[in-house]
């Protein structure tokens, strides 16, 4: 995918929300409606879009203890851990939609084809090496929300269908003792 006009190469997670404007040259032309590059206009090789609802759902209401060490959504839960030097503040926090693939979710790939496509959580967007905080797969936990890796997928797949009002947010966690 590259920003028009400039050319410049991007990643957007599936089924974003965009505006498809035009086609020339073999491209798709279309503006970004949702996420960390929203109103930005984009192109991408012809017949890679999809058109129509692919089955959105309302934002997601997850749960997470850190007594117990585990995050609950509809019915599911997971293991999951955080720093217990640096842990996930109590209270709520919105989910974003993904913005960019982390690198940190390379070893992970062949436990889940998504584990680079994490959540942040926060308000506004990630800011690099600010210790910021997001839900993700793997093993140890800086101060994010770290999930079991072989179960990564089933929560992605739950996750990237929800959306909030705001056209950033995928929904949010409670995080209790």
């Amino acid at each position: 995918m590259k920003l028009e006009p400039s050319g410049t190469q991007i990643s957007l997670p599936e089924f974003i929300r965009v505006q498809h404007e035009r086609s020339a040259g073999g491209r798709d032309f279309f503006t970004v409606h949702e996420g960390v590059h929203a109103g930005k206009r984009c192109s991408v090789v012809g017949g890679y879009l999809k058109f129509g609802n692919p089955g959105y759902k309302p934002e997601a209401r997850l749960s997470f203890s850190l007594s117990r060490e585990l995050l609950s959504w509809s019915g599911h839960q997971i293991r999951a851990i955080t720093s217990s030097l640096n842990a996930v503040p109590l209270g709520t926090h919105p989910i974003q939609i993904p913005d960019f693939p982390h690198t940190g979710g390379a070893h992970y790939m062949s436990r889940s084809e998504f584990s680079k496509s994490w959540f942040y959580l926060g308000r506004g967007n990630a800011v690099a090496n600010n210790n910021d905080r997001y839900l993700h797969p793997g093993a140890v936990s800086a101060g994010c929300i770290t999930v079991d890796a072989n179960r990564w997928t089933e929560l992605y797949r739950h996750l990237i269908l929800c959306r909030g009002n705001d056209g950033k947010s995928v929904g949010t966690v409670a995080v209790v003792d």
